[in-house]
């Protein structure tokens, strides 16, 4: 996301205010630079507050109360960003959105709403932060001008569901902890020189070249097997240390929210920083400023600098400006009345194409009937026939079923895994090819089954419940759509547990098949045959675009059995 124009009300130092950050070019300046102060200092906490949900902010140490001025009960705060497809899944025919908060005098926090703050948001379309989100939506870091960091007790794993908040809580409180260096270094002279893992590699390799060309430190050796990360951190000069954390951060942080991306440090998002000459001495300011600058080249920067520093932001910094995202062209209307649509066919929740929806759409056009699809709740119209397909049982897809209900009343046909586990399509229909053109952005991908079930009882899978004890349901020719594909999305629940998996995989190796086993493989099943097959099949991600292993493991009681398999 970018900030494009920022607006409060009744701050204690700041009072009341509106600004635009865009320059009316289809642009906005890259570094936004303030005098530091108390004043600027709440200016940064307040935007940061307001890209942020309160379920995060009640988890920093600090009395966001005292952001309030005295004449009202609350603080006011807004922002209009603009979102990236890339990074923010932005969907629909806007990527602008309001976004913000009131505090109370008394601490409360609250979000903003339509129908309580439709004369502060003015037209705006709101859509606020949310606490339970993708960890690349609205990203956004911050650091004041005091902190510390782990040593040896940062948790890379975030089992704290509120990890947000870190990315920002130094702006709030002094006592807050950065990455541990050290340690993330160890990581990613482990996953980037090691292993030679690309987004770590795309992170090292950037950084050591920068700290040659803007500090004159050869650390290329960082790229090397035999490094070490405490004998690298300490040959640093002393007082590069400091900076360098607040960079070791930003990166930990941006690697952390898009670990699928290939060159993650090269997408947008914003930087606030209070005051940077407080941990960079007066001859590093300037190099680290073009450090920062060059390191994330698409970010957003806010910073608050003393008038007395103001000459050390490299001239030609100030005149970046980065390119706002047009906002994607308006759909053309895809209505069932104007396709004259018999069956309609709707994809409710799920997270990549309906195989059960595929399968209907071949049954229905074999019979020369016109199939549409829709997605979520969003298409309203009539058809003939109206089935509708849940792979969830969550809130969120329960009330696109409401809306679903009171739209199409009994006309509409419910099915899939959030609805009733048991339900099955018809015999006639299971045996069916997908019809791929319901879903064109597979491409050359093939999708389905090999296999269904699994011999386990784990209590939180719905597996045994709907698909029983596992069996062989196709095979790979009838899968690779008669051998017009190559590229395989694998469904099954557990394709190891299967007594003749050997000779799957075997079949995999010799047709050099390209395969996503995107339900994961059961690493309990793991053992030497197997595993020297898995180095042979050609495993990827589901868009195909880099090898990858997915395990399950589901107790961390199994760990030994990882290092075993």
């Amino acid at each position: 996301m970018y900030l494009l124009s920022f607006a409060y009300q009744n701050a204690r130092l700041n009072g009341t205010k509106r600004f635009s950050l865009n320059n009316g070019r289809g642009s906005i300046r890259k570094w936004t630079l303030s005098d530091a102060s108390e004043r600027t200092l709440e200016l940064l906490r307040i935007i940061a507050s307001s890209c942020n949900s309160p379920q995060h902010l009640e988890r920093i140490p600090f009395k966001f109360k005292s952001l309030c001025g005295d004449q009202g009960r609350y603080l006011l705060a807004k922002h209009v960003r603009v979102l990236h497809p890339a990074t923010d899944k932005c969907k629909g025919w806007s990527s602008e959105f309001a976004g913000g908060l009131r505090i109370h005098m008394r601490g409360k926090i609250e979000k903003l709403m339509k129908h309580r703050d439709r004369d502060f948001l003015g037209e705006s379309v709101l859509r606020n932060p949310l606490a339970k989100t993708s960890a690349g939506r609205d990203f956004l870091l911050g650091y004041g001008d005091e902190f510390s960091v782990h040593r040896g007790d940062d948790d890379f794993e975030f089992t704290d569901p509120w990890f947000r908040a870190r990315r920002y809580q130094t702006l709030f409180s002094p006592t807050a902890l950065l990455t541990d260096p050290v340690a993330f270094l160890s990581l990613l002279f482990y996953r980037g020189g090691t292993n030679k893992r690309h987004v770590p590699l795309h992170a090292l390799t950037r950084t050591c070249q920068l700290m040659k060309r803007c500090f004159g430190l050869d650390v290329h050796h960082w790229l090397e097997a035999s490094v070490k990360a405490e004998q690298a951190w300490e040959a640093l000069p002393a007082e590069l240390r400091k900076p360098s954390m607040v960079a070791l951060d930003a990166v930990r942080h941006t690697l952390d929210a898009f670990p699928k991306i290939q060159k993650p440090l090269n997408l947008p998002g914003v930087i606030l920083l209070h005051n940077p000459s407080s941990y960079c001495e007066d001859v590093l300011l300037s190099p680290w400023l073009k450090f920062m600058d060059e390191l994330f080249p698409n970010m957003q920067f806010f910073m608050t600098l003393p008038a007395a520093f103001s000459d050390s932001v490299p001239e030609e910094m100030l005149g970046k400006e980065l390119p706002i995202p047009a906002s994607p062209k308006k759909i053309a209307n895809r209505s069932p009345e104007n396709h004259k649509t018999d069956v309609l066919l709707i994809d409710v929740d799920s997270r990549m194409p309906n195989l059960a929806l595929m399968k209907l759409s071949r049954y229905f056009k074999q019979r020369g009937h016109k199939v549409a699809l829709a997605r979520g709740a969003g298409l309203n119209g009539s058809a003939n026939e109206i089935y509708a397909s849940c792979v969830f049982n969550s809130s969120s897809s329960s009330k696109k079923i409401q809306l679903l209900q009171s739209v199409y009343g009994d006309a509409l046909k419910l099915g899939g895994s959030g609805v009733d586990p048991q339900l099955r399509l018809p015999a006639e229909i299971e045996a069916l090819p997908p019809d791929y053109d319901l879903y064109p952005e597979l491409g050359d991908r093939a999708i389905g089954f090999l296999s269904r079930g699994c011999p386990f009882n784990c209590p939180f899978c719905i597996v045994p419940l709907k698909e029983g004890p596992p069996r062989q349901v196709s095979d790979l020719q009838t899968l690779l759509d008669e051998g017009k594909r190559d590229k395989l999305i694998l469904l099954d629940d557990n394709l190891l547990s299967l007594p003749q998996a050997d000779r799957l995989l075997e079949e995999m190796v010799v047709r050099k098949v390209m395969v996503n086993f995107t339900q994961t493989l059961d690493l309990r099943l793991v053992n030497p045959d197997i595993a020297k097959l898995l180095t042979l099949v050609n495993c990827c991600n589901t868009r195909f675009t880099r090898s990858n292993y997915y395990f399950s493991l589901n107790d961390s009681r199994n760990l030994d059995r990882v290092r075993q398999n």
